[in-house]
């Protein structure tokens, strides 16, 4: 009972610890536009034309408790087109937590902004201006993912007493945060009402569509040395960056010289992209010995590389089976789930107590605990009866592909009625086992043998945990990032 109360607490001491961290990004405000360390751009329409301002934007987040205070300030221009754009927004967001989940409801509490264009000024205010946004994050062991809707609607002045333009504006965002790579993908549509005071009035409607990305992708790859009197022929390298794209498609009017509109429309659809400069970092080279020519060579030097298998070790042994206890190593590190070692504090006198066991078969000095503890906290592995862990024994197949898919949180994808997984041994995958094998399956994780057998109770060979993990990289940096930004861009 003690055990279960601490888990509790500990997810929920987990939870609050990441309430008011960012989502892996910084996102440049919520109007639709991009950024790198040099210069912010977005798409104004409210003149009747397409207007891309680049500038600057500083970003001020204060938080506290289950709150947070979030401050934009822009200073935007386009020199061929005569056009200027100040704007100063404060927003209020305030955070619930239930569970493995968070809720983020955002309101203006000030609001400012001027465009001017060729003499003409576009102005408004928090007065007339209605804003609404709130954010669904659900926290899965190792991935987190995030819904939203924004809702607003401005209503700009045109040379103070001259006419005015009401845009309302309906917003979706979707994304994910992990190791390997975040992103957040905004949609805004915009629905745009022209009007002009006077005796010959300018009156026209236009919609525009804003879908904003930004990723962050982390990407390995091998280099080789150019030398061949060198002690290592290469190394693996980690290389991080930022990739932004802005897609803006418009329906507005066709106006003459005067102001007045045409019959015609003009219709058109544009991209661009800002990217942040790579940051890299080379990995430390392994000390393996006795893969050399193996078919899974490359998987088990990466992941050697990476930590996830003991890389100062000269003999790894590719056809042996995979522990238990070292797959939870190789997990926790691919993932970036193991915090950092906090150096000890000086104390006067030291009074040494040795920890309870979190199992009773994994002892204090076990190479392992950290990765296990870890990932029995955030229940990505559990323990069997008795409070044992049994990390010595060898992984199976089954348990290999549920682990996988705890970690994405898919557990629920799989149907709820009556199902088969395709395999020709559907029939021997345990109860337990055969949601994880299916939604393993159908996301490209796992393939079965020439015969098309799973052989859930089979044990994993070092060379297959290898394989399956690389594998899981690679869905982390492509599949998932396809679904989130380009299935939604058509990019």
């Amino acid at each position: 009972m003690k055990r279960k109360i601490y888990g509790i607490c500990l997810i929920i001491i987990l939870l609050l610890s990441a309430t008011l961290s960012s989502f892996g990004l910084e996102i440049p405000g919520y109007e639709g536009g991009i950024k790198n360390e040099m210069k912010y751009i977005e798409v104004v329409f409210i003149t009747g034309e397409p207007i891309v301002l680049e500038g600057t934007i500083d970003i001020r987040v204060t938080e506290r408790n289950n709150s947070a205070t979030e401050r934009y300030i822009y200073r935007l221009e386009n020199i061929e087109k005569n056009a200027k754009l100040t704007r100063t927004v404060s927003l209020t967001k305030n955070l619930a937590l239930k569970s493995t989940q968070r809720v983020d409801s955002h309101s203006i509490t000030s609001y400012k902004e001027t465009l001017e264009v060729n003499g003409v000024k576009y102005e408004t205010t928090e007065k007339n201006v209605q804003w609404s946004k709130s954010d669904i994050y659900q926290i899965k062991p190792a991935v987190t993912y995030l819904a939203g809707n924004l809702d607003a609607r401005k209503t700009y002045t045109i040379n103070k007493t001259a006419g005015r333009v009401f845009v309302e504006t309906k917003g979706s965002t979707v994304g994910y945060d992990q190791y390997w790579g975040t992103t957040e993908t905004q949609v805004l549509e915009h629905y745009i009402q022209y009007e002009t005071y006077g005796e010959n009035p300018v009156k026209w409607q236009a919609t525009a569509k804003v879908e904003a990305v930004h990723n962050r992708r982390l990407d390995y790859s091998y280099e080789a040395n150019a030398p061949t009197q060198i002690s290592f022929r290469g190394g693996y390298l980690l290389l991080e960056q930022q990739e932004n794209v802005l897609k803006y498609s418009y329906d507005l009017p066709r106006l003459d010289a005067d102001g007045s509109v045409r019959s015609q429309r003009n219709i058109g659809t544009q991209s661009f992209s800002l990217d942040t400069n790579p940051i890299n970092q080379r990995l430390e080279i392994p000390s393996i010995r006795d893969i050399s020519g193996h078919w899974a060579e490359k998987e088990i030097m990466f992941l050697a590389s990476l930590g996830a298998v003991y890389p100062d070790s000269t003999y790894y042994g590719p056809s042996l089976p995979m522990s238990r206890g070292d797959f939870a190593r190789a997990v926790a590190t691919v993932m970036g789930l193991v915090p950092e070692d906090t150096p000890p504090t000086r104390q006067r006198s030291v009074t040494i107590t040795e920890e309870p066991r979190l199992f009773t078969d994994v002892s204090n000095q076990d190479p392992n605990l950290k990765y296990i503890k870890v990932m029995n906290e955030k229940g990505i592995m559990k323990g069997a009866e008795e409070g044992r862990f049994y990390p010595s024994n060898a992984l199976t197949k089954a348990e290999a592909v549920a682990i996988m898919v705890r970690l994405l949180g898919f557990e629920n994808m799989a149907p709820i009625q009556q199902y088969s997984t395709g395999f020709r041994d559907d029939s021997s995958i345990p109860a337990w086992a055969k949601d994880y094998v299916y939604v393993a399956k159908e996301l490209g994780l796992v393939k079965g043998t020439a015969d098309n057998y799973f052989q859930p109770s089979k044990s994993m060979t070092k060379a297959e945990a290898a394989t399956m993990m690389t594998n899981l990289i690679n869905y982390l940096q492509k599949e998932l990032r396809y679904d989130y930004r380009e299935a939604i861009l058509n990019y």
